[in-house]
């Protein structure tokens, strides 16, 4: 089978991508595979190193304010469209396949234009633009939850499968804790903001401080992002210091599987494979979404989980009010962390990657 995939810009829309990849390698033994990017993304890194062909086109969004930026969207778009059907003819596709970013529009419009079968997947409860306006044309629109599909035109052949992730911890909780230095009675809290960082939740953390040193049973994991880092450790030293057994500050976290893994309860954003991974390692989890992306979907993420009790949302303008309540809340009551964590691993699909490949293949026969 010949496959082109196109998804770009964040890991939220790569890694997806990758999954499917590696699923239908698994499935149909070996297929080739082109993907196109952007060269102002992640992929153009993350994809080559993977040893995939990639291919780079025009995409920018469309979705911008003013009319010089629509302007300048709109010829990305048509540039994105013609390069991804030169892309199209040299390769011959069987299928073409997108996982969101910008790059999918162009990718996507392309293959309805050449006739090829096109399945789409979106990560996010509310469906990205390109979703929305060519989902009704695929063979296949794929989304993470039911709640997804009222946002989609009558006629759409929706397939609900949640968001893949692939575990690669290779050890046991237990050994990552005792590496880690978490005892077994502590209660670890991952908190990040991104891989940008947030300030309103860097902010609460810091406030949180004096919390903290009251209950050394609890361990708190938290990746600033990198622009905050240096500003956070300062303010941390001026505060009086902090017991690095207990507090673990990082600018990022390169292997967050693991932090995952021995945890008891997540803070963060809410993000689409953020939610994911919380779900995959049954972690309950207490969503701020983030006010500045688009359409507000990280709003829609958080309100289905906390909808089904895996996890609580707070507005990150709640969060100076509530954020302390809720945490200690969830920190002191084990129970209701296991009751929540029970849910999240049930909503967890681990054949979500094969699923999804499935439908692919499915496609790519007709």
């Amino acid at each position: 089978m010949r496959l082109l995939i196109a998804g770009g810009g964040s890991g939220g829309h790569i890694y997806p991508a990758l999954a499917i990849i590696d699923s239908l390698n698994n499935l149909l033994g070996s297929i080739d595979v082109l993907y196109v990017g952007t060269n102002h993304g992640l992929e153009k890194d993350l994809v080559p190193r993977r040893n995939i062909a990639f291919a780079p086109i025009h995409a920018q969004g469309l979705l911008v304010k003013g009319v010089k930026g629509k302007l300048r969207g709109g010829i990305s778009a048509i540039a994105g469209t013609l390069e991804a059907i030169g892309h199209i003819r040299r390769f011959k596709p069987d299928v073409v396949v997108g996982t969101g970013g910008y790059v999918s529009g162009p990718v996507g419009l392309g293959a309805l234009i050449m006739r090829i079968p096109l399945v789409l997947q979106e990560q996010n409860v509310w469906p990205g633009f390109t979703n929305r306006t060519l989902g009704s044309r695929a063979k296949s629109m794929i989304v993470p939850f039911d709640e997804a599909k009222q946002y989609f035109r009558k006629g759409t052949e929706l397939v609900v499968v949640p968001n893949p992730v692939v575990i690669t911890v290779q050890e046991s909780r237990e050994q990552l804790r005792q590496a880690m230095g978490i005892g077994p009675d502590q209660v670890a809290i991952l908190v990040t903001g991104g891989s940008q960082g947030s300030e309103a939740i860097n902010r609460f953390w810091l406030k949180f401080f004096p919390k903290l040193r009251e209950h050394p049973e609890w361990v708190l994991l938290w990746a600033t992002g990198s622009r905050y880092f240096k500003a956070i450790k300062e303010e941390m030293t001026k505060s009086g210091g902090w017991d690095p057994k207990q507090v673990r500050v990082f600018e990022y976290f390169y292997e967050i599987q693991k932090f995952y893994c021995v945890s008891d309860m997540f803070m963060g954003r809410s993000g689409a494979m953020t939610i994911a991974d919380c779900l995959a390692f049954g972690l309950p989890s207490i969503l701020v979404p983030s006010p500045h992306v688009s359409e507000d979907h990280q709003t829609k993420n958080a309100q289905v989980i906390a909808s089904r009790r895996a996890g609580v949302l707070i507005a990150e303008s709640e969060l100076a009010r509530r954020g302390e309540t809720e945490v200690i809340a969830m920190l002191q009551d084990r129970e209701r962390r296991g009751k929540m964590a029970s849910i999240a691993l049930s909503i967890y699909d681990p054949s979500a990657s094969e699923k999804i490949a499935q439908v692919v293949r499915d496609a790519a026969r007709h």
